[in-house]
């Protein structure tokens, strides 16, 4: 079999020293440079790369444009010619090749092996359309004769009110039929991204188990947050039933453009990570050369750039809880060395923080914000925009959306408002269906307070807003019930949580525990707006301990570190101390020791 030659590892010890060996391509466009066909990127010295890469656009562009296969059946060529031109394993599979599956696939169609290295010739990946109605018969027929047990499924069955791909498993537990392969699920989990999805499939030969990772986040029209995907893509790695060697079945609806990015960053990954050199460009020049359009867009092109470089710069560090009591055992001891390690993670973590420039605020700018006086400033790609009208107000509001671990946009993040301010954080309430607000501090320490929280039993105008303060009530927390009457008939009811004592404590976080509990237990399905002085302190170590909690409850295991990473990606200033990162590591420790206590009293 033909393999590709492996040229020496570049480092990229800076953007200015950044050379090729071999064959340094410049784009006359902007002057440029860009890694290509014969270039091997060592992974240490990703991270100054994806300024390259969008410097590079026209070029990336025009090279996708050339690397198109025009042979007459672009789908599918020989296996002969597959294994000539290509280094690694994958099948690729039309809905039309389906219904040709009772004979053995590698005999009709391309295999392609999933890694730069030699190959036994076992196919690695299976990329294939979405099913149709009329294909879903052959597509578990095709699950079933190559011992498929991973199904990595990248689009979304409508989008854009178009059908992108039949269902092609049982909507509840009931068992279904497809030909001669019954499928019955047995279990479904959602992610905020992604969900997870297990089948029982058998026949008159046996039954086995097949997982379903299903992103969901994925734009239309777009790419998915890089490091989302890399979060993604962990989680399919680590659920892997190691002792099974069976291809990966990766689709979206075309299969060639969502499920080329994939099948790219998942092999240079693993190449990365064996190697220490990749080569994005190679890769899908082979992959396309084979299948027409595999990685179909720049934008596509540069996603694997940019996920392999979120991969590279610090790992998912997920332990099970039992490694992750016993990684804090000795921390809080006073002559414990294990700071020195948590100090070397929160530096890497800050190393690694997304950097912003002028350029992400400039919507800000816009509308007249003081980015000097503003501690904390949204980036644009995160706006959050009011939508109701209010004379002489405008629909800018200094506020975010952030994910939870189950559920996207579960929190609004914002600041206490200024009196003046009041009208637009009543607007953003109601605008979002908000009917929680969860307060960072007590709010008697909070002057501007008095303009949105009435005393009890009494009214407050604010602007067209009536506010009447219900009822209180204080156990762990402190709770306020508030009416918002807007002048119509219409009425909107929140309810205003407050600690009892200060959230900063890492020797007690009861107050930070029984504030992140409240929620957990909320009943409410709508956004909980989250809030402090400045929308930073101590948001970030109230959101990084529920993530923490609701990923301990669902998977039975933890990652601080790469909670905390997410929500940076989010605001940058979130957990941006050594002692609120300290905080959201104690809380977790303390909430897994209460609830093993708790657990173990009531047996």
């Amino acid at each position: 079999m033909h393999t590709l030659k492996r040229k020496a590892g570049v480092n990229l010890a800076s953007l200015q020293e950044y050379e090729m060996e071999t064959n340094v391509v410049t784009n006359g466009y902007r002057g440029s440079t860009f890694p290509n066909d014969h270039a091997y990127v060592n992974v240490n010295g990703m991270w100054e790369l994806p300024a390259a890469i969008e410097q590079s656009e026209f070029y990336i562009q025009e090279e996708i444009s050339d690397r198109q296969d025009h042979s007459e059946n672009s789908s599918i060529l020989s296996s002969e010619n597959a294994l000539k031109d290509n280094p690694f394993h994958v099948t690729f599979i039309t809905n039309v090749q389906m219904h040709e599956l009772h004979t053995d696939i590698g005999a009709n169609c391309s295999g392609l092996r999933g890694e730069f290295e030699d190959s036994d010739e076992k196919i690695a990946y299976i990329a294939t359309q979405g099913p149709k109605n009329s294909t879903i018969n052959d597509f578990w027929q095709m699950v079933w004769q190559e011992n498929v047990t991973q199904i990595v499924m990248l689009t979304n069955l409508m989008e854009d009110d178009k059908i992108k791909c039949s269902q092609y498993w049982p909507e509840s537990t009931d068992e279904e039929y497809y030909g001669d392969i019954n499928i019955s699920k047995c279990e479904e989990r959602h992610f905020a991204f992604y969900v997870i999805r297990k089948f029982t499939m058998s026949n008159s030969e046996g039954s086995r188990v097949v997982t379903q990772y299903h992103y969901t986040k994925w734009p239309d029209h777009g790419t998915p947050d890089p490091f989302s995907l890399v979060v993604f893509h962990s989680h399919v790695l680590r659920t892997k039933t190691a002792e099974i060697e069976a291809p990966t079945i990766v689709h979206c609806s075309a299969g060639i453009g969502r499920t080329g990015t994939y099948i790219a960053f998942d092999s240079l990954c693993k190449e990365g990570k064996s190697k220490g050199t990749i080569n994005v460009a190679s890769y899908v020049k082979v992959m396309r050369s084979c299948r027409m359009n595999m990685v179909q867009t720049y934008e596509q092109y540069k996603t694997i750039y940019l996920a392999l470089n979120e991969e590279f710069k610090a790992p998912v560090r997920t332990k099970s809880i039992s490694a992750f009591r016993e990684s804090m055992q000795h921390f809080f001891e006073e002559d414990s060395s294990d700071h020195v390690i948590f100090e070397k993670e929160f530096k890497s973590l800050s190393d690694i923080k997304p950097a912003c420039t002028e350029d992400d605020f400039r919507d800000v700018t816009l509308h007249g914000v003081n980015t000097e006086e503003e501690e904390v400033l949204q980036l644009d790609r995160n706006n959050l925009y009011l939508t109701s009208t209010v004379s002489d107000r405008g629909n800018y509001i200094n506020a975010i959306y952030v994910s939870s671990f189950l559920e996207e946009n579960a929190f609004i993040v914002t600041q206490y408002p200024s009196e003046d301010g009041t009208v637009d954080f009543l607007r953003m309430l109601i605008d979002n269906d908000s009917d929680t607000v969860i307060c960072m501090d007590p709010l008697v320490e909070i002057e501007s307070s008095t303009a949105w929280l009435p005393e009890a039993s009494l009214y407050r105008m604010v602007g067209p807003y009536s506010l009447q303060h219900e009822v209180g009530s204080e156990i762990d927390v402190k709770v306020t019930s508030v009416k918002i009457l807007d002048g119509t008939e219409s009425t909107h009811s929140i309810k205003i949580v407050q600690p009892t004592g200060s959230l900063k404590s890492i020797e007690d976080t009861a107050c930070l525990r029984s504030l992140v509990s409240y929620d957990i237990h909320s009943s409410t399905e709508n956004p909980v707006t989250i809030v402090s002085k400045d929308g930073a302190s101590l948001c970030g170590v109230f959101c990084a301990v529920f993530n923490c909690i609701q990923q301990i409850n669902m998977d039975d295991s933890v990652d601080v570190f790469t909670t905390v990473r997410q929500l940076q990606t989010r605001r940058p200033e979130f957990c941006s101390s050594i002692d609120e990162y300290i905080l959201v590591y104690k809380s977790v420790k303390d909430f897994i020791e209460f609830t093993s206590e708790h657990v173990y009293s009531n047996m």
